[in-house]
């Protein structure tokens, strides 16, 4: 008789770890709903904008119903900060490229990330290396079709906790429409966010009313306009479009151990308007609520928008000689960030830029308009205090209380929560830190490991 496996929540990683496991494993995925659709109020934040728009969400998929797989991989400095040995991750992020991308694909992307970096790495800067794939997966399906075999089950309602037992198996408790039930199981993987996970935890620990510390993001914020010469490398760089997927460098900097990534995005003039306010992301803000009568005329009335996002579905890549400064930084875990929960409330997310990160952020800025002011014709800038920040992706890393994270992901001991007896976290709230990188694709990687590891103990 197979062992049983709990995975709570079926976003990125419960849906490849599922998946994974399927043949060797009894696998139940426990999924908050049935219907998919974006979680706009289940946490409360008061130190900044929350991005509600590709972030959380239920039903089979998660957030990958919302955002475009963005795909970036952790340098090993950043796998250093983590609590990652580089060396150890290696395979596994061969593994995750090939989940999403194709070997031509790969090979098409691989080609202009070295022309990119040949044509910028002269300098101060080096260069970030992302992929968005033209098509959109709800990973849930991805994930199927990348490993088909057994079924699994799928019980949808809110985990509470989960419940040990001295014998080595244990349950979980699910909140659905009938109340209460009971998920048994012999080993339990948190998958199920960096910002659902860690309040899992510590409901299962009856520490309620805890903070969970150690928050980090990339925070992101527009904070220029540029026009550029005609001819200038920016433009090659800032976006290559291949047959099924642009490839987009930042130009990383770094001030103060902290780094900080400028990406440059099409705009049509100098005008700041189309930068500042409620505007400026409406792109990604459509793209889970696409009937809001208020958001399609924030969409019309920003002109720029509309013509980013014809520009990427036709894969004609950046055009003209305007762009805006988009820029995403590092945050350091510390103690005063994180996620306050409260006995029967919502969590509380306190995100907040410090001064320290702000200075560092704004010293890059200046190296990035000094080292390309021969390719810079006009610019106009936002003040620092006035930068507008959003949270961008929650790489999360307030999980760490509650695992070992010894650093080499060889082990289980890894992802293991340290007092729930076979439970193990493979999302978010496992990592201590993510640079500027988005996540997703560390965090597929560190599913296959996981599925590796839990492997051994099936029979």
């Amino acid at each position: 008789m197979k062992k049983r496996v709990a995975v709570i929540g079926a976003g990125l990683c419960g849906s490849v770890v599922s998946t994974l496991l399927r043949n060797d494993f009894e696998v139940t995925v426990i999924e908050q709903g049935k219907k998919k659709k974006p979680l706009f109020n289940d946490v409360d934040c008061t130190t900044g904008e929350l991005n509600t728009s590709i972030n959380r969400a239920e039903g089979l998929g998660g957030t990958t119903n919302y955002w475009h797989n963005a795909l970036i991989e952790l340098d090993d400095v950043d796998l250093a900060k983590a609590g990652i040995k580089p060396r150890s991750i290696e395979p596994y992020y061969a593994k995750a490229w090939r989940f999403f991308l194709s070997e031509r694909e790969l090979a098409e992307c691989n080609r202009a990330r070295d022309a990119n970096r040949a044509s910028i790495e002269s300098g101060e800067c080096t260069v970030a290396h992302m992929v968005l794939p033209q098509a959109r997966y709800n990973v849930w399906n991805l994930a199927n079709e990348r490993n088909p075999g057994d079924d699994i089950d799928v019980v949808y309602g809110h985990a509470e906790k989960i419940v040990p037992s001295a014998n080595g198996s244990g349950h979980v408790e699910v909140r659905g429409k009938k109340g209460i039930e009971r998920v048994e199981a012999d080993y339990f993987l948190l998958c199920a966010g960096g910002l659902a996970t860690p309040v899992l935890l510590a409901n299962s620990l009856g520490q309620d009313s805890a903070f969970c510390a150690g928050y980090h993001d990339h925070p992101m914020a527009y904070i220029a306009k540029v026009k550029i010469r005609p001819d200038s490398r920016l433009k090659a760089v800032s976006c290559t479009a291949t047959r099924s997927a642009e490839v987009r460098a930042g130009l990383i900097y770094t001030t103060d151990d902290l780094k900080t990534v400028v990406y440059l995005r099409p705009a049509i003039d100098m005008k700041l308007a189309s930068i500042t306010g409620a505007a400026r992301y409406i792109l990604s803000d459509l793209r889970n609520d696409p009937f809001s009568p208020k958001k399609i005329m924030l969409l019309l009335g920003n002109l720029e928008a509309i013509r980013e996002a014809i520009l990427f579905k036709t894969r004609l890549g950046f055009r003209g000689d305007y762009y805006s400064v988009l820029i995403l930084g590092e945050q350091t875990p510390i103690a005063t960030r994180g996620i306050q929960m409260a006995a029967g409330k919502r969590p509380s997310l306190n995100w907040h830029v410090t001064p320290a990160e702000l200075s560092s952020y704004d010293q890059s800025v200046s190296k990035f308009f000094a080292e390309f002011s021969d390719d810079i014709l006009e610019r106009k800038a936002l003040p620092a205090a006035s930068w507008e920040f959003r949270n961008a992706a929650h790489h999360s890393g307030t999980a760490n209380q509650f695992v070992a994270a010894p650093g080499d992901t060889t082990s289980l001991e890894f992802f293991s929560a340290t007092k729930l007896p076979n439970s193990y976290v493979c999302d978010g709230s496992l990592l201590r830190a993510a640079g500027i990188a988005n996540s997703g694709l560390t965090l597929v990687a560190l599913g296959y490991r996981l599925a590796d590891l839990m492997r051994s103990m099936a029979n």
